[in-house]
């Protein structure tokens, strides 16, 4: 959301809004629709996008209210709105809408989640594909970096500077560039394209080996370790949570590949001077 703000603000007029609202961020709740009707009628954009999500699988496991209210319910609210005031809607998804038995998933592929998360995220694409004109953009692991002190999704792991435990090293993911889901997005729109489209950059990966690859962009001696499965907090994830991108690349849209994307990285932290400091 940050980035879709610092990037599209160069060329576009935009307003951002969530909990807590700082800088440009206009202070709301998404799973109050009055709420959420009233900012968008005061604004009237030809264009929102809803970033609103608990991501944490377990977290959503613990409270499948909460998941629900913010999953869910904050999604129909802005998918009702932007039916009202004529705007397109832009729904972020993902991969965890998948079983992951066979990996490598097209947007024709029937959803079959395996946890709460995947569930929440199924009923709001049905919300959102009662809309006219929307777009839902499934992805399956960001990264990239928003700088120094601010919010930077799965790179916050490695700037945090502390251990980081993996015991999944078998689950493989197909990551994506954050600039990319930017560009991305706006050629969509710019196309008038509808429908669902799976963004990734191309490649498999194992997350503890994507950590891996993130880490060096600022430090030599690793912080990751790997340890055995605890089955008191293990819940079902997809194995294989890959996307097939070919749908957004037969329409000219790329990505970077992952060696190229981490290069980028390391660049933006090399010039916040974070490389070794960690």
């Amino acid at each position: 959301g940050r980035r879709l703000m610092t990037i599209l603000s160069k060329d576009h007029e935009v307003l951002g809004a969530g909990i807590n609202g700082k800088e440009k961020i206009k202070n709301l709740d998404a799973t109050d629709y009055l709420s959420v009707k009233k900012f968008l009628f005061d604004f009237k954009p030809s264009l929102v996008i809803d970033t609103v999500s608990l991501t944490s699988s377990l977290a959503c496991e613990k409270d499948p209210k909460l998941a629900e209210e913010l999953n869910y319910f904050s999604a129909k609210n802005i998918a009702k709105s932007c039916e009202e005031i004529g705007a397109k809607m832009v729904f972020f998804s993902s991969t965890y809408i998948f079983d992951g038995q066979k990996g490598d998933y097209t947007e024709k592929d029937t959803p079959s989640p395996l946890n709460e998360y995947g569930r929440t995220k199924v009923k709001a694409e049905k919300a959102v594909k009662e809309l006219e004109d929307y777009l839902i953009i499934r992805v399956d692991l960001i990264y990239g970096f928003n700088g120094q002190d601010l919010p930077n999704g799965i790179f916050e792991k490695i700037l945090s500077n502390e251990q980081i435990v993996i015991r999944d090293l078998e689950q493989q993911r197909s990551p994506v560039y954050v600039d990319d889901v930017v560009k991305s997005i706006m050629t969509l729109a710019e196309l008038n394209q509808r429908g669902i489209f799976h963004l990734t950059g191309g490649e498999t990966i194992s997350y503890f080996n994507l950590l891996k690859e993130l880490e060096k962009a600022v430090r030599f001696k690793t912080k990751i370790i790997s340890l055995a499965p605890n089955k008191e907090l293990s819940i079902k994830v997809p194995k294989l949570a890959t996307l097939d991108n070919s749908k957004i690349t037969k329409l000219g849209i790329k990505t970077n590949p992952l060696k190229d994307g981490i290069d980028l990285l390391r660049k933006q932290v090399k010039a916040a001077n974070l490389f070794q400091s960690l």
